[in-house]
C-alpha cells in the first residue's frame, strides 16, 4: 500500500494553491487545479482498494472517534471530496477547457455540480448544452446560481434564508476568534498562561475539541461545562458551543456554517488547543 504521507505530500501544494488563490482563480483554472488533486485521490483509491470517504478521513484526520484522533492534514473532506468529484465528471483535464472554456467563477460550476454528477438529475443533450452555455456566459455567478433549474433537484429556499436568526452566534463567534488570535500574536506563552489561569485546562480542552466538531457533520462531541466565575467572553462562547451542539435538529449548525465557513471554524479550534500548553504554542507557531 502506498504511503498515505506520500498522498499527502502531493496534494498539499496544490490545496494551498487553491486556499491561497481561490479568490483570484478563474472558474475554469479552479476546476483544473481540483481535478488534479481528484486524479491523485482516485489513483491512490484504485490502487489501495479503498473506499472513498475512509480515505478522505484519513488524509484530514483529527476525529473523535477511537481512530484518526491526530490531525494529520489541514487538506479537508468537503474539499478532497468536490476534488473526486470532479475528477468523476471530467476524464481528462483537457475536457475542462473544452466544455468550460469560459467559467469565471468556481461557485457556478459548484452549485451545478448535481445536473453531472447525480444520477436522479444529470442533463444530457440539448439540456447539458443549455447548462454549459450558461456556466460560459458573462453573467456574474449570482446570477448564473440563480438561473440554474434548482427545483429539479427540489431546492426552493434560498440559502440565505434564517440566516439572520444566528447573527448573535455569528457576533460571539467573531469576538471570541478576534479574542483568542490577538493572544496567539502575544508570542509569549508566560502571559498567555497567565490569562488563562482562571480557566480549567479541561474545559478548554473539549472546547476545542467541540469547536472542530462544530465544522463538520458526524463528529462527536463532548460534555462542556464552565464556572459562573470564568471571564465572560469564554462563558458567551461556551454557551453558544453548548447551544449548538444540543440542537437535535442539524440545520440550525448548518445555517451557522453558511455565515462561518467551516475552515475558519476549525482554524480556531487550534488556536484554542495551541494555549493548552507551551509545546502546544510553540508547534503552533
Amino acid at each position: 500500500m502506498k504511503d498515505l504521507s506520500d498522498l499527502i505530500n502531493s496534494i498539499a501544494p496544490l490545496y494551498n494553491n487553491y486556499k491561497e488563490n481561490s479568490h483570484s482563480l478563474k472558474g475554469t483554472q479552479a476546476l483544473e487545479l481540483m481535478w488534479e488533486v481528484g486524479e491523485l485521490l482516485n489513483n491512490y483509491i484504485k490502487e489501495n482498494k479503498i473506499k472513498p470517504h475512509t480515505l478522505f478521513r484519513n488524509i484530514y484526520g483529527k476525529s473523535e472517534s477511537s481512530e484518526n484522533i491526530t490531525q494529520k492534514s489541514y487538506i479537508t473532506r468537503e474539499f478532497q471530496n468536490r476534488c473526486y468529484r470532479i475528477r468523476k465528471i471530467f476524464d481528462t483535464k483537457d475536457e475542462i477547457k473544452k466544455q468550460l472554456p469560459n467559467l469565471k467563477k468556481f461557485t457556478s460550476f459548484r452549485e451545478a455540480m448535481p445536473f453531472f454528477d447525480n444520477q436522479k438529475y444529470i442533463f444530457k443533450g440539448k439540456e447539458k448544452e443549455e447548462l454549459l452555455a450558461l456556466l460560459n456566459s458573462n453573467l456574474k455567478s449570482k446570477e448564473i446560481i440563480s438561473r440554474l433549474p434548482k427545483e429539479r433537484i427540489g431546492i426552493k429556499n434560498p440559502r440565505t434564508q434564517r440566516l439572520h436568526e444566528l447573527e448573535k452566534e455569528k457576533k460571539v463567534f467573531i469576538e471570541f476568534y478576534n479574542f483568542i488570535y490577538n493572544m496567539i500574536k502575544l508570542n509569549n506563552y508566560d502571559i498567555i498562561k497567565k490569562r488563562i489561569d482562571a480557566l480549567d485546562m479541561e474545559f478548554i480542552k473539549i472546547l476545542s475539541r467541540n469547536t472542530s466538531a462544530l465544522a463538520q457533520d458526524g463528529l462527536k462531541f463532548f460534555e462542556l461545562r464552565f464556572e459562573e466565575s470564568f471571564p465572560a467572553l469564554w462563558k458567551d462562547y461556551a454557551e453558544m458551543v453548548n447551544n449548538l451542539i444540543e440542537q437535535k435538529d442539524p440545520k440550525k449548525l448548518r445555517r451557522f456554517r453558511r455565515l462561518i465557513p467551516p475552515e475558519r471554524i476549525v482554524r480556531l479550534a487550534e488556536m484554542i488547543h495551541a494555549l493548552l500548553s507551551k509545546e502546544n504554542y510553540d508547534s503552533f507557531k
